[in-house]
């Protein structure tokens, strides 16, 4: 008997293999990265005026 559930399951996996290759959904492997937007550089103000 084991001998006999050990060959079915062993056909529906080889029968099923090159469905479940076409179906890899690669896109949720790795996540999107998001980086939030840099701060602006701070200006200051001494006696000369304006510095960048």
């Amino acid at each position: 008997m084991k001998h006999v559930l050990s060959a079915i399951a062993l056909s529906l996996s080889l029968a099923a293999s090159p469905v479940l290759a076409l179906n890899v959904d690669t896109n949720t492997l790795t996540p999107t990265l998001t980086f939030p937007e840099p701060a602006p550089a701070t200006v200051t103000k001494d006696k000369s005026g304006l510095n960048d």
